[in-house]
């Protein structure tokens, strides 16, 4: 079996046919002799082709077959040179394609102002967002798709650093004429009579569905939608109401029509929303990212997204 060749002794090679001497290539690789020489034998074995002719008296020089083989040694190590250069920008500097998987329905509400931070003050980076439910969001972290995800805290994997961003109560959304939009807060008995729309992604629904069996309430589904928007478009049209958690930073759907978020009491268990990544070294446009996302959610901000009173108009 042919044996490896190490990288250093390439380079010592290298530097052997380059100064002409064993002993010239010593003093550039700043080791003995001895070295030099074992590593051009090993380079020789390797290949098992002589490329080298040594003469103590005219030193080292190439065969033809070692003129051939130069160049594509020479090339082997300028693209090794070149992967370490890339590793290392990666680890200090902020430059690259971030790819984030989010499994969160109002993340449109949050995310854009970070990453336009990021963007305006690094001219290299781009970025990828991919909506995920909370399980794909997970597998794509822990497979390599994604450097980052923004899910709920829900079974998460073992292998995941995860913390979290923020707790959010559920709320009821209602449309604007509707006769608990007035209301300070409202519970979960006062939906007994009411069409439901229902927000039917995975983790979300069965939180719902939880929530009213623990309530004692059997709403009257009337529609199911698996986007937070066209939920939102539904209720302001008055197909009827809905549970969510995280809100947004107006008042209109889509269709230009008025919704109102009124808060659930008392209130129940709340969503909890994470940031999962997998530690260890990331990459500086990862942690700054991350850092991007702590800072958003220690600011009061972010208090845009719970819904703990209600202004009426």
């Amino acid at each position: 079996m042919t044996p490896d060749i190490s990288l250093k002794a390439l380079r010592y090679f290298m530097a052997a046919i380059r100064t002409g001497s064993i002993t010239g290539a010593a003093k550039v690789v700043n080791v003995v002799p001895s070295a030099v020489h074992t590593a051009v034998n090993q380079v020789e074995a390797s290949f098992g082709l002589q490329l080298t002719i040594r003469n103590r008296a005219k030193g080292i020089s190439l065969t033809a077959t070692g003129q051939q083989m130069v160049p594509k040694i020479q090339s082997l190590l300028d693209e090794y040179g070149s992967l370490m250069r890339d590793g290392s920008d990666m680890r200090f500097q902020v430059s690259g394609v971030l790819t984030v998987g989010y499994y969160a329905p109002a993340a449109p509400a949050f995310m854009p102002q970070i990453i336009e931070r990021i963007l305006a003050d690094n001219a290299d980076v781009a970025a990828k967002f991919t909506e995920c439910d909370n399980q794909s969001a997970q597998d794509g972290l822990m497979s390599g798709a994604h450097d980052v995800i923004v899910c709920v805290a829900n079974a998460m994997k073992p292998g995941i650093v995860y913390e979290t961003l923020l707790e959010v109560p559920a709320y009821i959304l209602v449309p604007k004429n509707h006769r608990l939009a007035t209301r300070s807060q409202v519970s979960m008995q006062d939906l007994c009579d009411e069409n439901f729309v229902l927000l039917d992604l995975p983790v979300v629904s069965e939180y719902y569905a939880g929530q009213f069996d623990q309530a004692g309430v059997a709403p009257k589904i009337v529609a199911t939608a698996t986007s937070l928007e066209m939920v939102r478009s539904l209720v302001g049209r008055g197909v009827g109401c809905s549970m969510l958690h995280m809100a947004v930073a107006n008042d209109l759907t889509y269709a230009g029509d008025k919704v109102v978020a009124v808060p659930l009491g008392p209130s129940v268990e709340p969503f909890k929303i994470v940031l999962g990544h997998l530690g260890g070294n990331l990459r500086r446009l990862v942690q700054v990212f991350i850092e991007e996302l702590r800072s958003y959610f220690e600011d009061e901000g972010a208090e845009i997204l719970r819904v703990r009173s209600k202004l009426i108009e």
